[in-house]
This record gives structure tokens, sequence and C-alpha cells, in this order.
């Protein structure tokens, strides 16, 4: 008789995305941790339909408490794009305290998941494109970038320098990245 083999559980984090952009990007982090042979699983769930963010921070609620019936989560993470709480009256208030309440490291892009990902360039952390001009100036130092680009492509072209280098100035990302363990020590 074979001796059975323990599989390790691994540790679980919850990520909720705005959309596929945000999903692709939270399984290019999966890839950066199974790279890192860190024992992490990010459960990336899709909030679409995209917009309201309060409307989506109420679902990443819900949905993190279904899926924590699964096994728990030792942290919960959202991506939300900025652009959209200048259509909330009381511009995205009451979406940040429910996230703060429940406990989520919140990953607000600026102005949009291109302006989040144009901060991984070199010389560009701290630039934030107007609304509207974030994916011409991302498609400028990456001319082959589209939106809802797999995990596939986004690991072709970014590395955890890159990340590490925009969560030197996105410090949610970087909270998230120090749960995951991807961070390098100061």
């Amino acid at each position: 008789m074979r001796p059975r083999r323990v599989i390790e559980r691994r540790a679980r984090i919850f990520l909720g995305c705005e959309g596929e952009s945000e999903q692709g990007y939270g399984a290019f982090l999966q890839r950066l941790t199974d790279a890192h042979e860190l024992k992490v699983h990010i459960a990336v769930t899709n909030l679409q339909p995209a917009g309201d963010p309060l409307k989506l921070a109420k679902k990443a609620v819900l949905k993190s408490a279904q899926e924590a019936s699964k096994g728990g989560f030792i942290a919960k993470a959202i991506m939300l794009d900025t652009d959209r709480l200048a259509d909330l009256r009381d511009g995205g208030r009451e979406a940040r305290e429910l996230l703060s309440r429940e406990g989520f490291i919140t990953i607000w892009q600026r102005p949009d998941h291109e302006g989040f990902l144009f901060r991984h360039f070199q010389g560009r952390e701290r630039h934030d494109p107007h609304p509207g001009s974030s994916m011409a100036a991302l498609q400028r130092v990456w001319p082959g970038y589209h939106k809802n680009m797999p995990a596939v492509d986004l690991r072709a072209k970014l590395d955890l320098d890159d990340v590490l280098r925009a969560a030197g100035v996105e410090t949610e990302l970087m909270k998230l990245l120090r749960v995951i363990g991807l961070s390098r020590p100061d």
C-alpha cells in the first residue's frame, strides 16, 4: 500500500473584480504567486456587470460570504475604478464605508484599470492619466495592450518588479502583496 500523499491546503484570498480586465490581473497575480511557490490561492471573482461602485461593493460582500462557505479567507480585496465615483451622490462614501467595515483591501484604480496598469511601467509610477486618456497613455508604453487582457499576456509583459513598482504608490496593492507574500522586505 502506497503512503497517502498529503496535499497542503492553500491560504485563500478573495479578490472581487469589476470586470474581465481585473479578473485577468487577479489571475496574473496568481501566476506570480505560483512562480514563487507560495501556498496561496486567490479566489478571483468577477462582479459584473461593472459600474456603480456601491452595487459592486455590496455584491463583493455577498459573494465573499458565499465563497467563504468553501473555506475561510485570510483576506478580502476588491479592485474598483475611481472614475465611477463621480456618478454617486455621496462620491463613494457609502461604498468606502461598507468595504472598510467588511475588512476589504480596496484597490481604487485611478481613473480606471488602464491608468492602474500604466503605473506599472518604469518612470510612470506617479502619473495619473486623466479620465478618458488612460487607454491612450497605456498604449504608448504598451502598443499591444487591449481591454480584457488575459493573465498569460499580462505575464508576458509584466513581472513582479513591475507590480512592486506600482505598489510603491498604490498602498492598497502593497497591502494585498504583503498578505500574498509577494512583497520584498524594506
